[in-house]
């Protein structure tokens, strides 16, 4: 049995302002690894960090990319 999933047609409410959250996560990108929040982002889509989710000193890295939906969000 499949369940059929519609497509939303409208954007949901965010839990902040577009902008407030591209700056928390920049800001998180920039405590964690010392890069922009744009620049992880494309360094991780890259494949840049995947090696480092499994480790112990990889574990406020997981955290980041938890957050990156926050910095992939468009004004």
């Amino acid at each position: 049995m499949s369940i059929a999933v519609k497509e939303p047609t409208e954007r949901l409410p965010s839990v902040m302002p577009a902008e407030m959250a591209i700056a928390m996560f920049d800001e998180e990108a920039r405590k964690t690894t010392g890069l922009s929040g744009e620049e992880f982002i494309c360094r991780y889509d890259a494949g840049e960090f995947r090696d480092y989710e499994d480790v112990p000193e990889g574990r406020e890295l997981s955290y980041l990319i938890m957050l990156m939906p926050f910095g992939r969000i468009k004004p």
